[in-house]
């Protein structure tokens, strides 16, 4: 069974701190605030996030003022939920009932913090209908993208941060370690997934991620010749990774072998030349170039930021990306290429979660990068 009962409380963060942070920021960006729904922004501010969505299923959101304190806009369902767990160190929360128009709560929570008519930042990957819903609530407002502002908050972490991101690193490899122990020929693929995030539950992952081979859990029997794409993703509390590990069931032609060999030469290659001042599309394309010299196509950017949530997120590992790494940087460094003619059409790749350190970089996965036969 999983080990929730044993599963440490919850870490504290130093919310007021990320609120100065954040302020400070919007002052600098000429923003008078920030609109952020439910999701990993209100998590980070709030060590809470009601159900995601958006307008019109419902409005939950975060009001962050340039100054003064934040506001939490959420609806009555929601706020039973929010004191059900304890709430946060938020002072001010507005309620509306759901299924009712919560514009008049919104527009009086607005004006309360200074944002009525003024400049308003927001997600990029908001809903549409909360934009709209800002203009109703307070017209006169002008909603912008702050999705600069965001990355930069969250793309550095704190000791804790980092933390979880190691031990949620620790939960995919003991799925990797199941998968080969349960891939084999015979076996239905949905048996073999289940067994997978059976093990990262008792690992210790709050959820988990599996995906590649078993994007879809299907009846089908694994076969000698399947090459299968274990990419997988723990989380502890809330903080995701992103892995990935090749089984192959029977051994591989020459060419897959040396398909194998240059993603893990590749892998090797990039890792040694991460470290603080490089520029984001450096890695990638130091990782790309080396497939290439090979004879192979990566067809996908090289890494992206980790954290809270499964989304990709802040820094982007790819070309075009003139971003400075800076120590505290967690992102996947994730070489490889396609290989066709099989039941699916996978990538043959290894992902690892990379943390810049002070003077280079640190994999945060704890699992082997041999080739694994089965």
């Amino acid at each position: 069974m999983p080990n929730n009962a044993n599963t440490p409380t919850p870490p504290t963060y130093d919310y007021p701190a990320r609120l100065k942070r954040a302020q400070a920021l919007l002052q600098s960006h000429n923003l008078d605030g920030l609109y952020l729904v439910a999701g990993p922004e209100m998590i980070y501010f709030t060590g809470y996030s009601a159900y995601q969505g958006g307008w019109p299923v419902w409005l939950s959101a975060l009001l962050l003022p340039a100054q003064g304190e934040p506001a939490l806009v959420i609806s009555d369902m929601h706020y039973a939920i929010y004191q059900a767990k304890g709430g946060s160190w938020l002072t001010q929360v507005h309620t509306y009932m759901d299924g009712q128009n919560p514009a008049g709560v919104l527009g009086q929570a607005l004006r309360q913090l200074g944002l009525a008519g003024g400049r308003i930042g927001v997600q990029d990957n908001m809903w549409y209908g909360d934009s709209e819903l800002i203009r109703q609530a307070a017209p006169g407002s002008q909603v912008t993208s702050a999705g600069p502002l965001l990355a930069r908050l969250r793309m550095v972490k704190d000791a804790q941060e980092i933390d979880n991101l190691r031990r949620a690193n620790q939960i995919s490899a003991a799925g990797f370690a199941q998968a080969r122990q349960s891939i084999r020929a015979g076996r239905p693929e949905y048996e073999v997934a289940l067994e997978i995030g059976k093990a990262m539950l008792e690992a210790g992952s709050g959820s988990f991620g599996v995906g590649g081979h078993f994007r879809d859990w299907s009846s089908r029997r694994f076969a000698v010749g399947d090459v299968v794409d274990v990419d997988i993703g723990g989380n502890y509390h809330g903080y995701g990774a992103d892995n990935a590990r090749m089984v192959f069931i029977g051994r591989p032609s020459a060419e897959v072998e040396r398909m194998y060999r240059v993603t893990v030469e590749a892998f090797e290659a990039t890792m040694a030349v991460i470290k603080p001042g490089v520029p984001a599309e450096v890695v990638h394309q130091t990782c790309y170039s080396y497939m290439a010299r090979h004879g192979y196509t990566q067809s996908w950017k090289v890494g992206h930021g980790v954290g809270l949530g499964p989304a990709h997120e802040a820094p982007l590992v790819e070309d075009g990306n003139s971003l400075p790494l800076e120590a505290g940087m967690v992102f996947t460094v994730d070489p490889g290429c396609f290989i066709s003619g099989g039941y699916k059409d996978l990538p043959v790749h290894i992902e690892d979660n990379v943390l810049v350190t002070e003077t280079g970089a640190e994999t945060l996965t704890p699992y082997t990068l041999e080739m694994v036969v089965v």
